[in-house]
């Protein structure tokens, strides 16, 4: 959560990180060890972690599928939490959000906000830096910024780089308040450029467990970018929120960690033993005699709003993200847990059935009952459709111009149906 916000809802605004174990080798990691150094006892002992990253790397080029802490335990290197959360502090930044706001005696006065953010891409010294809406959005202040009550003095600071007033300038590129995501952006940073800040690597949430380990990256009440270690609660979840104007309440779909979340961590990743991104830190639950409850956004939805955000951006500054739409209702209409033998993991699946069409693209084409198996859009990778959730989130990945393949089950059989994206009022903008 940023330092200042208090908000009457359910879970406040505010942060937290997740971290995951993926799969089994189909290259045997000891052979790769012993082909790179002498036997496993010297590498353990002599080898750097640096040294053990490039040995993974070439591991999974010749096929080895499992995680890096997977590859250190099976080559007989003990990984602390330092491998997880080495490159993962490399994305994180700082964030800073100046305003002003009127006061009863002294006229305006200056305040600020503090949050923590992700590098989402970075070129050089250019950069875009995903963080929550609700850090650089204050509905107290004056509303004589450029956009009422967006921030126009946003600053950064890398992990290890200068402080807060000699931070990195950065501006508001757009933002959507209903999903608590804005995308800021920094050109021609000599500190950024010379730095060995990187962009994040992004995990599929969906892949995500409860029982996890997670590290939460952040800037707890300012102090700085730290790290806090817990597990996955929840791997998806909807919780109720009132959004950054103080108004408008939002069902908003969240990851739970018991990762210690505090004021300042809002915006900062939940990453996983890869130093991979799982999600964006942004509530957590302070109600009396509860604890241990911090919320993230699910990195695939996040990710898909931020994207959306820098496509409009270049296409006709909407300063927004636009959802494309069917006129659709969707309901769950069955759900369950299922375990899988190989991995070890207790996964929810459920069935999404079209519960209402109004007038839309998908009008007199999906019918009441149609259960929505997958997703493609264009030429591109096939969504299976296991989850509620999923169906947004691939909504958000639609374009305008593009065709898009839904696999419906109805009555039993399988049923393909094409929908062509061409019009403004195909798509919904939140901003």
């Amino acid at each position: 959560m940023k330092k200042k916000f208090i908000f009457p809802a359910l879970a406040l605004l505010t942060g937290a990180f997740i971290l995951a174990v993926t799969g089994c080798a189909t290259v045997n990691p000891y052979q790769v060890a012993t082909r790179e150094s002498s036997g496993i006892t010297s590498l353990a002992q002599n080898e750097t972690k640096s040294q053990a990253r490039v040995m993974y790397e070439e591991a999974r080029a010749d096929g080895y599928t499992g995680g890096f802490v997977d590859f250190l335990k099976e080559i007989g290197i003990s990984a602390d939490d330092s491998f997880s959360v080495g490159s993962a502090l490399l994305s994180a930044v700082e964030v800073y959000a100046g305003f002003e706001r009127q006061s009863a005696t002294s006229g305006l006065e200056a305040y600020r906000i503090v949050g923590s953010g992700v590098i989402y891409e970075k070129n050089g010294g250019d950069a875009y830096v995903l963080t929550n809406y609700h850090i650089v959005y204050n509905a107290s202040s004056s509303g004589r910024e450029t956009i009422p009550h967006i921030s126009d003095n946003i600053s950064l600071c890398l992990y290890g780089g200068k402080r807060e007033a000699q931070g990195i300038a950065a501006e508001y590129v757009g933002g959507a308040m209903n999903y608590d995501i804005a995308v800021l952006r920094v050109e021609n940073s000599k500190e950024l450029l010379e730095s060995d800040a990187r962009a994040v690597t992004v995990a599929d949430s969906d892949g995500a467990a409860v029982g996890e380990r997670v590290y939460a990256v952040g800037n707890p009440d300012g102090k700085g970018l730290s790290a806090v270690g817990g597990i996955l609660s929840v791997e998806a979840e909807y919780i109720t929120l009132t959004a950054a104007d103080e108004r408008t309440r939002l069902s908003m779909l969240e990851m739970r960690t018991d990762a210690p979340v505090n004021h300042g961590n809002s915006g900062g990743g939940l990453f996983d033993a890869e130093g991979r991104l799982l999600g964006i830190v942004n509530a957590r639950s302070e109600k009396e005699g509860v604890e241990h409850l911090g919320y993230a956004i699910p990195s695939n939805l996040a990710c898909a709003v931020a994207q959306n955000i820098i496509d409009n951006s270049k296409a006709d500054n909407s300063r927004g993200a636009m959802r494309a739409t069917l006129g659709v209702t969707f309901d769950i209409a069955d759900s369950r847990s299922e375990y899988d033998e190989a991995s070890g993991r207790t996964l929810i699946k459920e069935t999404v059935a079209v519960q209402s069409v109004d007038r839309g693209l998908a009008y007199e084409k999906f019918k009441t009952g149609d259960v929505i198996r997958a997703i493609k859009i264009g030429g591109g990778a096939e969504k299976q459709i296991t989850r509620f959730h999923m169906v947004t989130e691939t909504m958000f990945r639609v374009r305008r111009g593009d065709e898009v393949t839904f696999t419906l089950e109805r009555g039993g059989k399988t049923v393909e149906i094409v929908l062509s994206f061409q019009n403004n009022d195909d798509f919904k903008l939140f901003k």
